[in-house]
């Protein structure tokens, strides 16, 4: 049976299993935590007592949802959860884009070509477009502490779309672009400022938690690597607050106003609250996933989201909202930590760390060597994971472009701990490719790759030394991502047949009685 018939035959055979009287949900609510890989939850299931166990015992828990293509970052991922479809088709390759129409320059996914705010390279209508169609008096808004999550998500679909911003004091959104009215005056009364001079404090004994100030952390802004992480500075407030549970709190304080105010999942007309919540990336980066940090701040988003779901229950109607939790993409291990020795550590793994300053060196003397002395640094474009050529400035030069590419490709190749190096043109050109391949050629669109080379690391390795840990690879690590579904119309299970990011768009659109007829994705069963 074909795809898109299969997925027509689920998304009724869904349907079906729903009472023939039953309403949509009057609030739909996606929640994303950037940067949770899949095994998370279940490796501190033990510890967990407030939202997310709530989810874990009473929803419907798939535990082998992965994203289907390499791009494994927050651009991309947002795009795909809401679309259901892979970067190939939405645009979406990464948190740059090469656009044909401009090489060698790179765009912003959140920047038309004058870097104004804009979702146009968002090639396919989002789950909120096909509510908006159904249900004209929908709601819809998008709510982050990042800008490209909060537009990937909300697009042109939304009523608003609002991130955090240091600038403008608080929560905004796009100049020009809808702004609740009471969103000024909330801004005032919870600005950062409030918790200046307060810290985080660990919750866990010492006994249960990983080791605190490990060599790889960087420091808490202001700080050490060490708790308590204070907020103790107006000059570094914004970026403690943002790596702090505060932050947290602080965001879904906001999506309770906008419930309030806006009046979400007050009718019978379904919302959609679309919330994705930043700071699991900003403290996974700092510290790294198997840090006390990463570990106290899940607990604190557990207790966080506990408070969510129960005010949902009082103002919106236990049974009434169906939530549906997951992330944009995962992470990878800290590579010092994984090619340690001793008691204690793991056993001494191929992994390390590429410093993007060594490699464009590295290059631009191989290419002086190769080429000449005429060969210049402005000859090619390097931003993991594509190298560009300024085709124009090589050819001034009187070298072929094609040669360049090649040795650009070669040399590649022989640099520690780069594991793979391919023409984008090549990929989608093959005929039979492998899995690995067909992942990297799932995030290449035609128009928004325009790029001459394709590299990433090997497994455990990493590319950049500005942060302790990664993603971005086509491996398990950064693939393996959470998804529970919970509340109306869900059957409580735990399932471990493998799912696609791409299937909660199409899901989430049958159990609403919406088509999204340009997914890729399949509608998943709700019940056993």
């Amino acid at each position: 049976m074909p795809r898109t018939a299969l997925a027509t035959a689920i998304a009724a055979s869904l349907l079906l299993s729903l009472p023939s009287s039953a309403a949509p949900p009057r609030l739909v609510v996606v929640l994303v935590y950037d940067q949770m890989r899949g095994d998370f939850l279940r490796r501190w299931e033990q510890l967990l007592s407030g939202g997310f166990a709530r989810l874990l015992q009473q929803g419907l828990v798939y535990r082998h949802c992965f994203i289907e293509h390499a791009a494994t970052v927050t651009c991309a991922g947002h795009a795909t959860l809401v679309t259901g479809t892979a970067p190939e088709e939405h645009g979406i390759i990464g948190n740059d884009l090469f656009p044909r129409c401009c090489q060698p320059r790179t765009v912003k996914c959140t920047e038309d070509l004058q870097g104004r705010t804009s979702a146009q390279w968002l090639l396919r209508p989002s789950l909120g477009h096909a509510l908006r169609q159904r249900f004209p008096g929908a709601r819809i808004v998008a709510l982050s502490h990042k800008r490209r999550a909060a537009l990937m998500m909300g697009n042109t679909a939304a009523d608003y779309v609002l991130w955090a911003d240091p600038q403008h004091g608080g929560l905004t959104a796009a100049a020009g672009a809808p702004s609740p009215a009471w969103l000024s005056e909330w801004n005032l009364r919870h600005h950062p400022r409030r918790w200046l001079g307060q810290c985080w404090q660990p919750t866990l004994p010492d006994s249960l938690a990983p080791a605190d100030a490990v060599p790889w952390e960087l420091p808490f802004p202001g700080g050490t690597t060490a708790f308590p992480h204070c907020l103790g500075s107006d000059s570094t407030l914004w970026e403690a607050f943002l790596l702090s549970p505060f932050s947290v709190e602080w965001l879904f304080d906001a999506a309770i106003e906008l419930l309030r105010a806006e009046g979400l999942g007050q009718d019978s007309v379904p919302d959609l609250l679309l919330l994705s919540v930043s700071t699991t990336d900003f403290v996974g980066h700092q510290f790294g996933p198997d840090s006390r940090e990463v570990l106290e701040l899940y607990l604190a988003c557990d207790r966080i989201l506990g408070d969510f779901l129960a005010h949902l229950d009082r103002t919106v109607g236990d049974g009434n909202y169906l939530v549906v939790l997951t992330s944009d993409h995962g992470v990878a291990p800290v590579p010092e930590m994984l090619a340690r020795s001793g008691p204690g550590a793991y056993p001494g793994l191929d992994a390390g760390r590429i410093d993007p300053a060594e490699l464009r060196h590295f290059l631009e003397s191989a290419l002086q060597r190769a080429f000449g002395r005429s060969a210049a640094r402005e000859w090619f474009l390097l931003r993991t994971p594509f190298v560009v050529l300024d085709r124009q400035r090589i050819a001034t030069a009187g070298a072929p472009w094609q040669a360049v590419r090649d040795s650009l490709a070669q040399w590649l190749a022989q640099y520690p701990g780069i594991g793979i190096v391919q023409s984008p043109q090549v990929l989608r050109a093959s005929e039979n490719p492998s899995p690995l391949e067909r992942l990297l050629r799932r995030s290449l669109h035609p128009e928004h790759a325009a790029a001459d080379l394709l590299f990433l690391p090997k497994p455990y390795w990493i590319v950049g030394t500005d942060a302790a840990a990664m993603h971005g690879t086509p491996y398990d690590y950064d693939r393996h991502i959470p998804l529970l579904l919970f509340g109306w119309g869900i059957t409580p299970a735990v399932r471990d047949e493998p799912v696609s990011a791409e299937d909660i768009a199409p899901t989430l659109a049958a159990l609403l009685g919406l088509t999204l007829p340009t997914a890729q994705g399949r509608v998943l069963p709700i019940s056993p």
